[in-house]
């Protein structure tokens, strides 16, 4: 499979239609970045979606959202958790740093790339665009992704030139979110850059303790 020659845009109407269907009063500027939308080609995401570099030289932070997807479909697909397993393995045996990283059969990597491909990345792709369609409809509604929709915006925003590009023209009003931190004792907590908070945090965990030692 080629990434480069494939094209991955919607059918004509697949998003504009149904976003007419639920607001039929949608204004022409809406409407026609609706059908760009359709016609916008998102295979150059499937550089960043694909398995192959993580699985061959166990690069975690290439692909970054490459391992988080592989996780979440292990759970009941045999192909994916094979490969986590594999890949786990190898980091546990040997140090890729330090090429030392026992790659497997070129050809079955490349297999699994396009079985993963096509049956998670496309689909995901296209879930993506009609989260794209939804924010557009719905501008003042918090709408939120799936986990794996959310890592191909993820890895669509890594794409710098041509998020900007899409922001521009297409989703010209994508919301900007903060990371949803859940943690409690970060509530309380000093901030990072605040030079007294971050020097007595740290002066407390290396003091060394206050007890004295019994003479002999």
């Amino acid at each position: 499979m080629n990434t480069i020659d494939l094209e991955l845009v919607a059918r004509t109407g697949a998003i504009l239609k149904p976003c007419l269907k639920a607001k039929p009063d949608l204004d022409k500027r809406t409407i026609e970045r609706l059908k760009l939308l359709e016609k916008y080609n998102f295979s150059f995401l499937l550089l960043g979606l694909s398995p192959k570099r993580l699985i061959l030289e166990g690069r975690l932070f290439d692909n970054e959202q490459v391992l988080p997807l592989l996780l979440h479909f292990a759970h009941d697909d045999v192909h994916c958790r094979y490969w986590v397993s594999e890949i786990f393995r190898q980091w546990i045996i040997f140090d890729p740093e330090r090429d030392g990283f026992e790659a497997p059969d070129e050809n079955r990597v490349t297999e699994f790339r396009d079985y993963f491909f096509k049956k998670y990345a496309h689909p995901l792709i296209e879930e993506f665009r009609r989260f794209v369609a939804l924010c557009m409809i719905y501008p003042n509604v918090s709408n939120a992704p799936s986990g794996p929709v959310d890592m191909v915006w993820h890895s669509f925003i890594l794409c710098t030139n041509e998020y900007w590009e899409f922001g521009r023209t297409i989703w010209v009003d994508a919301p900007h979110l903060q990371p949803d931190v859940k943690e409690q004792w970060l509530t309380n907590a000093p901030h990072p850059f605040e030079k007294t908070s971050f020097q007595n945090i740290h002066s407390q965990q290396s003091k060394p303790s206050a007890r004295k030692r019994k003479k002999k």
